[in-house]
């Protein structure tokens, strides 16, 4: 009943944002209810099976904050810029009903991997048992594992934030900071909160929460080969500073730049 329950959630929450999306002519509004799509599912599951657990209560406060951050962070870089070039290239190449393959191709496809990514946020809350010493300790490395990767994808964000708003830096690639080990440290960031997360949801030692490895799995796979790295990496195929850069640079897991 749970799956159900958060399945017609997040139908209602992605209708609502297509609505806004045409509204305002721009498809890039639903990258804005990606992260909030995560905490509908996170307090909806919490509310419904009333599961009031230690590791129900922890995966749902690490979604809140990774859900709100992302949901402010992107808001107000994108609410009244001009859509994103994705979605812009994707319009191009549609031609006709736009509005009709944006529901399907972007919002109600982004709606479909959101409910697989999350399924350690709802399998966690059908397991309301009293954690051992070492659930405590599985349930404190994923913690601990998730605040790395709220430092990548945060600080990463703010450190590009801030490279992008000096003038100076205008046709520069940033290679300080996080970007110094890893191309995409915000992605690295948000794989390894997911990872996180589903450990935090294995310390109830349960055969069924490990079924939700299909979650953090799929999201490093989007991220890597399909939604993330790739796009960002074509874009920059042809700038010869990106590609030195790229020459000593890890792709994804921070590692020390070569030499």
């Amino acid at each position: 009943m749970l799956f159900l329950v958060n399945a017609v959630a997040l139908f209602v929450f992605f209708n609502m944002f297509f609505v806004i999306a045409q509204l305002k002519k721009n498809n890039g509004i639903a990258d804005m209810a990606w992260g909030l799509g995560f905490v509908v599912v996170a307090v909806t599951s919490l509310l419904f099976t009333g599961d009031y657990s230690i590791q129900a209560l922890a995966v749902t406060l690490l979604v809140i904050l990774w859900g709100f951050r992302l949901f402010f962070y992107i808001g107000l870089r994108n609410w009244s810029k001009p859509e994103d070039f994705r979605y812009v290239e994707m319009r191009k190449k549609w031609k006709t009903n736009v509005g009709l393959k944006a529901y399907f191709i972007v919002f109600m496809l982004q709606m479909s991997f959101l409910y697989v990514i999350s399924l350690p946020i709802q399998l966690v809350n059908l397991e309301n048992v009293t954690l051992n010493l070492t659930g405590y300790i599985i349930l404190g490395a994923g913690v601990f594992l998730w605040i790395i990767g709220f430092y990548f994808e945060a600080v990463g964000d703010l450190q590009l934030k801030n490279f992008k708003k000096n003038p100076e830096n205008k046709g520069k690639i940033l290679s300080t900071g996080l970007w110094k080990y890893t191309r995409h440290p915000n992605y690295f960031g948000e794989a390894l909160m997911w990872w996180s997360v589903w450990i935090v949801s294995m310390s109830t030692l349960s055969l069924t929460s490990l079924y939700g490895i299909i979650g953090p799995i799929f999201i490093t796979y989007l991220l890597l080969y399909v939604s993330g790295v790739p796009l960002l990496e074509k874009k920059y195929k042809n700038n010869e500073a990106f590609q030195a850069y790229a020459k000593k640079t890890s792709i994804f897991f921070p590692l020390p730049p070569k030499k």
